[in-house]
């Protein structure tokens, strides 16, 4: 019997990201806030900055535009995933502490009703739909990164050593250097892939943040029936169990949203990583085939990258709006309540969660004030990548 209890509470833990492979393969896995920096990882991170630094370099020295081009985009990308790396070293604690939080709130009941566990339960199957997803997309990715090159070149009679980034530096112009940096770059974009999946992890965050506060709504929803059962069980007045009532969803609420504010700086610096970079990924990825100056190899890899990168901005926006929008829910649930038969004491705390909860928590990037993670942001950097396309076609 104890055995059955403790199976059933393990599996209401929430679905934590870093428990993945592709966490532990790169070594920022759960076990990260305890480690600290390590010698493995301190290696990825060393070779992500190379990978950075190549890229850059190769910009610069490019003399032809289509391989300048190429080169611009491997040094966003490869900057957009090292930032990755940094953000999840930073964040170890505040991540560790938030899915703690997570956890406990998915094994404590708060409205004993059968929709509260449905809720729970849809949330971490859709979560682990999402990573799940993300790493079948990036492991496809990876393999047209690194293969689709050499195979069509290899179909259509020609030379199959094709690099997946055209780097002028370092030089590779015979066999044993052209070796080195394939494997080089390939070791690198496995790891940069490893990180693209963590970048889009953020997605198990947010689906069970929103959950939780589907929750505090439904719990809030159901607030009368809940005092009149715990009236009946304790025998106090209906009144008291009101106003208990209340206070626990406050609480709640403001535990939630204190768990939501610590863990913002991770979300923040994440959507800035993709924020800053994917216009321009976009519109140098996109410009040869518009142009139509590419081979079979460029194609494929080309379309699977747009389309790549076409979902994880537009998920990361969504998810993260509607995540926000969640706060505004409780303002309106909890004025919906009838908090106004509670005492002095407890209308103070109504009125202080009333101006906590009446704005959206949107997340916004660093150094940018107004770039919210709203799909509105998303629409607005979409034609912001048309024109960069634009003003790259007429430079050109």
């Amino acid at each position: 019997m104890k055995e059955k209890d403790h199976s059933k509470r393990k599996d209401m833990l929430s679905v934590d990201y870093r428990k993945y492979m592709y966490c532990k393969l790169i070594w920022i896995d759960d076990g990260l806030a305890d480690r600290g920096l390590t010698t493995p990882l301190l290696f990825i991170m060393i070779w992500m900055v190379f990978m950075v630094f190549f890229g850059l370099v190769s910009f610069v020295m490019s003399t032809q535009n289509k391989v300048r081009l190429d080169n611009l985009r491997s040094f966003l990308l490869e900057s957009m995933v090292t930032m990755s790396i940094f953000n999840e070293y930073m964040s170890r604690k505040s991540l560790a502490r938030l899915h703690h939080f997570m956890d406990e709130s998915m094994k404590t009941p708060r409205t004993g009703l059968p929709k509260e566990e449905e809720i729970l339960k849809d949330a971490k199957s859709l979560a682990k739909k999402h990573l799940t997803a993300y790493t079948v997309i990036f492991t496809f990715n990876l393999a047209a990164m690194i293969l689709s090159q050499p195979v069509a070149e290899w179909i259509q009679g020609n030379s199959w050593k094709k690099l997946p980034y055209p780097w002028v530096i370092p030089p590779s112009h015979n066999e044993f250097l052209f070796w080195i940096v394939f494997m080089f770059q390939s070791i690198g974009l496995y790891f940069s892939h490893c990180l693209g999946v963590v970048i889009m992890s953020f997605s198990s965050i947010t689906i069970q943040i929103t959950a939780l506060f589907e929750v505090l709504l439904l719990s809030l929803s159901h607030i009368e029936d809940r005092a009149k059962v715990m009236s009946e069980r304790e025998g106090a007045d209906y009144t008291t169990c009101i106003t208990e009532c209340l206070k626990e969803d406050i609480i709640h609420h403001q535990r939630l949203a204190r768990e939501l504010i610590s863990a913002t700086p991770h979300l923040r610096r994440t959507f800035f990583a993709l924020s800053v970079t994917i216009s321009m990924i976009m519109a140098c990825e996109a410009y040869p085939l518009i142009m139509g100056n590419f081979t079979l190899g460029e194609l494929i890899k080309g379309l699977l990258f747009l389309v790549v990168q076409f979902m994880c901005w537009g998920q990361m926006c969504t998810r993260m709006e509607t995540m926000a929008d969640q706060n505004t829910a409780v303002f309106n649930a909890l004025y919906g309540t009838p908090w106004y038969d509670s005492g002095v004491k407890y209308k103070k705390l109504m009125l202080t969660s009333f101006t906590f909860s009446r704005e959206p928590m949107y997340i916004i990037s660093p150094l940018f004030i107004e770039m919210k993670a709203t799909m509105s942001t998303f629409y607005s950097f979409v034609v912001s990548s048309f024109n960069i396309l634009n003003l790259i076609r007429k430079m050109n």
